[in-house]
């Protein structure tokens, strides 16, 4: 955990914000939780109503040249991913920023955040961040998190593997307990064993992501159309987002335009579903290879505890309709013993909520 110290809510009642103007507070500290993922932002902070703002936008920018001016511009979120999908550039796709222009746009997406949705200067701030690998990503993540305008009350970062787990259990119950977190990220899995709030064990493979998944899914769309259609990642990712489904998949039907041929019409049977079981299959593998064998030799009992708690799945991939049941089918199968696997409703948002929560927890704890 970094900190800097400068100057139980449920899904169902948080007002859900993906444009718009949030309403401004009173002079209270403002609780606010920031998850800034390498697909996706989220922004979790309390409005008027006592319920959330619950804001999420692509982490991207767009670097244009105003006709006018003359000068660079820069567009950012969801309105650079739509004017200019041929050149955004998102930020943190390769993980935290390792670079002087990464960490300069990350801190003006931050920024831009501020003052597209009014986030106070006098608030607390709960970042949840991937795993650090690196002395340069934990360098820069510092420099990002210390030049914040907001935040003025405190600042911290928390593993987001543990920030998505903490949703699933009754308020900050996840501090005092052992488990296990799978995090289902856009670039990353992290799989990571917790003991109160403190990591014990961390695997972390690039090998094994959404973006993955994507690329296999725009590749299988080209070969299951004998390489007429040719999607773009934003539609593979669509496609994944709305259409995969290990309860009741049914072949997506879809039309393009075609030079030649006119509007041309196409079914996907094959090229959604095959991707993302080869992503459980190696999820399941990384576990019992990877994870498990190391945790046993190094932790044996923090090992056998996290068999009996619940293991968490956070990070988009985990919002596929069956995907909680059939990895906890298969671990079951693997570990031949009972398992439970369990997410929380929107494993997606689940990191900056469960951040916003520590920011709550720690201002009523300075009161």
């Amino acid at each position: 955990m970094f900190t800097d110290g400068s100057g139980g809510m449920e899904l169902a009642g948080a007002g859900f914000v993906d444009t718009g103007y949030v309403k401004k507070r009173s002079n209270e500290a403002v609780p606010i939780g920031l998850k800034i993922g390498s697909t996706r932002t989220v922004l979790v902070m309390p409005n008027y109503e006592g319920s959330l703002d619950i804001v999420r936008t692509l982490t991207c920018v767009a670097r244009y040249r105003d006709l006018f001016t003359g000068k660079l511009a820069t567009k950012f979120g969801d309105e650079a991913a739509e004017e200019y999908a041929d050149s955004v550039y998102f930020m943190f796709r390769a993980g935290l920023p390792q670079d002087d222009d990464s960490v300069k746009l990350a801190a003006q997406f931050i920024e831009y955040l501020v003052y597209r949705y009014n986030i106070p200067e006098n608030s607390y701030v709960t970042l949840a961040h991937p795993a650090v690998e690196n002395e340069r990503g934990r360098k820069n993540l510092k420099e990002i998190i210390s030049g914040m305008s907001i935040g003025r009350t405190g600042r911290q970062a928390w593993s987001e593997a543990f920030c998505g787990a903490i949703p699933a259990f009754e308020g900050l119950e996840a501090i005092k307990k052992t488990f296990m977190s799978v995090n289902m990220g856009s670039t990353t899995l992290e799989i990571s064993a917790f003991r109160n709030g403190e990591p014990v064990h961390t695997v972390t493979l690039g090998t094994i992501s959404g973006n993955l998944v994507d690329r296999k899914i725009r590749l299988g769309v080209q070969n299951e159309t004998q390489g007429i259609v040719n999607i773009d990642l934003n539609t593979a990712r669509k496609y994944k987002e709305e259409f995969a489904n290990f309860i009741d998949y049914k072949p997506v039907y879809d039309s393009v335009h075609i030079h030649d041929r006119g509007q041309y019409g196409f079914k996907i049977e094959k090229s959604i579903m095959k991707p993302v079981e080869e992503y459980v299959n190696n999820v399941i593998e990384a576990i019992m290879e990877n994870f498990f064998p190391q945790l046993a030799q190094d932790h044996y009992q923090t090992y056998k505890r996290v068999l009996t708690e619940p293991i968490i799945l956070t990070g988009g991939m985990a919002c596929i309709p069956g995907l909680r049941e059939r990895i906890q089918q298969m671990l079951c199968d693997e570990l031949e013993q009972k398992v439970t696997v369990i997410s929380s409703e929107r494993p997606d948002l689940a990191p900056a909520i469960g951040a916003f929560r520590i920011s709550e927890y720690t201002l009523n704890y300075k009161e």
